[in-house]
């Protein structure tokens, strides 16, 4: 099939239309993230749990697992939950994990990718300066700053005292703010040196943020107080979106282990420990002894919601199945043939919206629905995203060379006859 992208024109256009960036994404082959229930069909179930799990999260946090073979729509179903929860108000970060950046062994770089994705309901940008403004307009609970209160947060509570009697314009703030994102940078001892020769800050410690597998813990706490400090900055809560969990699979034995640890301690940090089933006593922490000391739960009920999506690897399954519990499991149904149909017209209304002089007919729907049913029937068109990517490819041979859409598609019919 052609490919017809006029890449450079269409995306200065796209940049002006959200209806062009989502039809821009079909083509590519991945998952809009504009106007995600414009393409979601026969995910009834999967909204309710999404709408149920939200509505827990501001007063005691929440957790689920999406399971689907590749391409059934689970990252299609995380964009769908960011939207709705960026809607409602929530703080979200979606976490892609990977072999080398962000592998689901290493702490400090999933809760790094955290940092630098966090999105806000009412700001552009991404990071946690935003937040720690707000933080600071907000009127924080005095115990907050007080050490030796169980408010005070070993992390958060000096980085706020040292970021309020900064100049915005410091660049130690800069500093201040990479190094709290968990981002490879000078120590912590030489960090705090700075700031306290800069400012008037006494007796707050900057405790050391390290790459160390074992140190899972801390980072539970970090996203506890992050979750914590959403809340009182006047959001509802923080949403963590976990893709491509699936990593797992890729894994030594050691690593899947430090792997449990991270989503053990992140599940827990968002259920509680009552509803986790991860043992706080028996799992494995890091550091020195102070580091040890830290509790890997901030607050109780912390209003942080996390939700994995991977594919049915036996490890990663049951690993998380033994975090969370079945009944926080739920498998994406396949689509079924009518399901594609109707996505096919969501499709077709979007293109019709986005390129008002495209007349899209039946001597184009039809033989497109043709294809659409030949290529499901025989397993060739598997998933969501081969289907749309057929679909807008059908569809832009139609606007850009209507003439030739007959041999076309009896071209395509014989590719799947033979197939």
């Amino acid at each position: 099939m052609s490919n017809l992208s006029a890449a450079a024109p269409r995306r200065r256009r796209a940049a002006k239309n959200p209806h062009l960036q989502t039809l821009e994404a079909l083509r590519l082959g991945v998952v809009p993230r504009q106007e995600p229930e414009q393409l979601t069909v026969a995910r009834d179930a999967e909204l309710e749990l999404i709408a149920q799990d939200l509505r827990e999260t501001p007063q005691r946090g929440a957790a689920r697992v999406f399971l689907g073979d590749y391409g059934t729509g689970k990252t299609h179903l995380l964009e769908l939950l960011e939207h709705q929860a960026m809607a409602q108000g929530f703080l979200v970060s979606r976490v892609v994990l990977d072999e080398e950046e962000v592998p689901p062994s290493h702490p400090q770089r999933v809760y790094r990718a955290l940092c630098r994705g966090l999105r806000y309901p009412d700001a552009n940008g991404q990071g946690l300066e935003l937040l720690l403004d707000k933080c600071l307009q907000s009127n924080l609970p005095a115990k907050f700053f007080q050490t030796g209160n169980p408010l005070y947060h070993h992390y958060f509570s000096p980085v706020l005292q040292y970021w309020k009697a900064l100049d915005s314009e410091d660049p130690l703030r800069e500093e201040l703010q990479e190094w709290i994102e968990g981002q490879p940078s000078q120590s912590s001892q030489e960090l705090e040196g700075r700031l306290r020769q800069r400012t008037r800050v006494r007796g707050q410690r900057l405790f050391a943020l390290k790459d160390y597998r074992p140190w899972a813990h801390i980072y539970g706490y970090l996203v506890g107080g992050l979750a914590w400090l959403a809340q009182k900055a006047g959001y509802q809560g923080l949403v963590v979106l976990f893709d491509e969990a699936e990593f797992y699979a890729l894994l030594n034995s050691t690593g899947k282990e430090f792997a449990d640890l991270v989503f053990g301690y992140y599940a827990t940090a968002a259920l509680g420990e009552e509803r986790s089933r991860f043992s706080l006593d028996r799992a494995k922490r890091g550091g020195q002894a102070i580091h040890r000391s830290f509790p890997p739960i901030y607050q109780p009920n912390q209003p942080l919601y996390c939700a994995f999506a991977l594919t049915e690897d036996p490890w990663g399954v049951g690993a998380l199945r033994n975090l969370v519990g079945e009944e926080r499991l739920h498998r994406l149904t396949p689509l079924k043939l009518s399901d594609y149909q109707a996505l096919c017209l969501k499709v077709v209304e979007l293109y019709r919206q986005t390129y008002s002089d495209c007349k899209v007919g039946s001597e184009v729907q039809n033989p497109m629905g043709q294809v659409v049913y030949r290529g499901v029937e025989r397993g060739v068109l598997s998933n969501p995203r081969q289907v749309l990517k057929f679909v807008m490819e059908m569809l832009d041979f139609s606007r850009l060379r209507r003439s030739e859409v007959g041999e076309f598609v009896a071209e395509v019919m014989e590719l799947l006859r033979s197939s």
